[in-house]
């Protein structure tokens, strides 16, 4: 959930004079709570928690008519089911996201909800609505100053072209969203380009430029010890030797892959990992 935001307000609830002390819920103090937990819950993907935590906190919202946190609430919501693997209702979650967004013609928050919305769509392998939805978000993305959700949906339109094998135009788009990353000075965005960058010249079995974007990145990705960057520059390094047929570098990468997947608990990548080699007689 990027660029989330904590939407407070205060409902007052006043008896008249002469009557009862006045009565006040404290639903600024309730949002605050609920989405901090919500957050924290989410990060620790507690995504049971977490949609009880946002729901409760857009059940507050909502008896407050407070637009702007029934958008974010139902976003939030809508990444917690695609998490989940509840795409149906990602959907719903995100497309009534978007009719309050359009109402409030807030662009930062529309961009938003529509890359997410595009992500479930190219999950379900729908690459045209996908692609509609990026194109919607990167419309609205231009409207403000350059940045992560321009990056953003330029990356997302760059991997619908490269799905669709149009690597010259996912090229395209990986190096607008770089400049995007360069402008916003966002060192980890445009480390994910490169290795992006990498992955679509692999794609193109130009090894000697795919090496270079790959260990750019890299380096980058080690510089802010982003490991999961690492992991995804050293698994195209990876395939790039194979398709070389350097059998040591190849075992090289793999090994420094391998027990990067063991230290983070990834069993599943490293089990495909170790058949990927054993396939390749390494």
């Amino acid at each position: 959930m990027s660029c989330r935001r904590h939407w407070l307000w205060v409902l007052v609830l006043v008896l008249g004079c002469g009557g009862p002390a006045a009565t006040t819920v404290d639903l600024k103090k309730q949002a605050i709570a609920f989405n901090e937990a919500g957050y924290v819950y989410y990060r620790e993907s507690r995504f049971n928690l977490a949609r009880e935590k946002f729901e409760k906190a857009l059940a507050s919202n909502r008896l407050i008519d407070r637009r702007e946190g029934i958008a974010s609430n139902l976003n939030n919501l809508g990444a917690i089911a695609r998490e989940q693997g509840e795409l149906k209702e990602a959907i719903a979650y995100f497309q009534e996201a978007l009719v309050v967004n359009r109402q409030l013609h807030d662009p930062a928050a529309l961009s938003e909800t529509l890359n997410n919305l595009g992500l479930v769509y190219q999950s379900q392998g729908n690459l045209r609505e996908a692609q509609t939805a990026y194109l919607e978000a990167l419309e609205q993305a231009r409207q403000l100053p350059p940045g992560s959700l321009l990056a953003l949906s330029l990356s997302h339109l760059g991997d619908v072209a490269r799905a669709r094998k149009d690597y010259m135009l996912a090229l395209n788009y990986y190096h607008q969203a770089i400049k995007a990353d360069e402008a916003a000075k966002d060192p980890r965005g445009r480390a994910m380009h490169l290795e992006r960058l990498g992955r679509t010249f692999l794609d193109l079995k130009d090894y000697d430029r795919a090496t270079t974007y790959l260990k750019e990145a890299l380096e980058d990705c080690r510089r802010l010890q982003d490991t999961e960057g690492i992991a995804n520059a050293l698994k195209g390094l990876t395939l790039v030797a194979l398709g070389r047929g350097d059998r040591q570098e190849a075992r090289l990468n793999g090994s420094l892959l391998l027990g990067l997947y063991q230290s983070r608990g990834q069993e599943q990548e490293a089990r495909e990992l170790e058949k990927m080699l054993q396939r390749a007689g390494l």
